[in-house]
Order: C-alpha cells, then structure tokens, then sequence
C-alpha cells in the first residue's frame, strides 16, 4: 500500500506534483497524524503483490468449498446419538407419579434377625407411587412367563401385601427367602448393607423386565 501526503490548495507547487511521488511513514507516524494523511492504493498493485498462503491448519473456515470436504454431520433423526432400545419397559405415557390409590400408613416389617438394611430398603421401595401403582395394578404378573425365581413378582407381592394390611407389622418373607437370588453374597442372618441390598434388588428387577430380550 501506497501512502501519500495530503496537498495543501493553498501551495501552488504541491498541485503540480506528479501523482507517482510518495514518501514512506512509520505505523507510529501514521497513527499519531492519520487525520493528516490519506491511504490510496490500486487494485492492480495489490493483486500484482497478493501471495496465496493457502489454509492455515487449526483455522475454522466458513467457505463452501472447504465446506464441502468436512465430516458429514449425523442425520436430524438421531437425536441425541442414544440408538433406540430394543425394548421399552415401560411407556412413559403411562407413568403416573402421583398415587392411583389413597392407601393409609402401610404395613411395619418385622426384623427377622439383621434383617434392618432389607426393611429400610423395602420400605422405600414401597412408597415409591411409580412403583408401587404398577405393582397394585398386577399388570405384571399377568404377562410374566419368568419358571422360578422373579424378583418383579416377589416385589408385587411384598408391596401388595405391605399396603393391603396399614397397621400391621408383617414378616418380609417373599424377600428374605429369596436373598441369595438377589445377591449370593449376601448370608441370612448378617447385617448388610442397605445401599449395596438396594442396588442388587433393583438390577434383579431390571434383569426380570428384560427377560427374553436381548439385553
């Protein structure tokens, strides 16, 4: 770029200077007297001195030719890239969080010998009204093929009998007598822990769900 100092009209001698004359400024003189000082430039001098650096790696571009050569992005119907489950357990549709059903304060269990973390697990597994409407309604047992043991059938039979009985204190034997299914470390007669029980009984009801599914 070319840059020139402004003719003053009232100096004869500087409209009779030739248009190619041109002095060279610092960025610094440029800067502290731009009002003084105009820059002009042709487009054939800059094409004449334009060099191509091509891309500069790491640099994002908006032009469509390089557009054209980036990763196709994933097709809108994906959503969130999560593939779609091979079985639906349950439609949310028909997930109701409030209680179907007015029930009074359910039934006390038992402690049948360091049975306390199980209780306290059951207890909260009972009042859970997701849960607990799905169990009351039976729909399970009416569908389930499961030979032996299923911990979805032993849990519509705990919550039922929990809740068909307010007042009372019942022994959590559909439980207690399946506690080695549930967990087969876990040994009748010793206190364990809640959390670790209630991890196992709820992996046994998913295993029960997904029965004959290819998980």
């Amino acid at each position: 770029m070319t840059v020139f100092g402004r003719a003053d009209s009232s100096d004869p001698s500087a409209r009779q200077n030739q248009p190619g004359r041109s002095e060279a400024v610092s960025t610094g003189d440029v800067d502290a007297g731009s009002a003084g000082w105009s820059a002009v430039s042709s487009l054939s001098d800059v094409s004449s001195h334009t060099l191509s650096l091509g891309p500069v790696p790491g640099a994002a571009y908006s032009d469509s030719a390089l557009s054209d050569r980036s990763e196709p992005s994933p097709p809108k119907d994906q959503g969130d890239g999560i593939a779609l489950p091979q079985k639906i357990l349950f439609p949310s549709e028909k997930i109701c969080l409030k209680w179907q059903q007015t029930h009074g304060v359910g039934a006390g269990l038992q402690n049948l010998g360091n049975t306390c973390f199980a209780n306290a697990a059951l207890q909260c597994l009972t009042y859970t009204a997701p849960l607990a409407n799905y169990m009351l309604s039976h729909e399970h047992s009416e569908t389930c093929h499961a030979e032996g043991f299923c911990m979805m059938c032993i849990m519509q039979d705990h919550i039922t009998q929990a809740l068909n009985n307010p007042g009372d204190v019942i022994k959590p034997m559909f439980v207690i007598n399946e506690m080695q299914r549930i967990a087969s470390h876990f040994q009748i007669g010793e206190q364990e822990d809640a959390h670790e029980f209630l991890q196992h009984t709820v992996d046994a009801m998913q295993e029960a769900c997904l029965s004959g599914s290819n998980e």
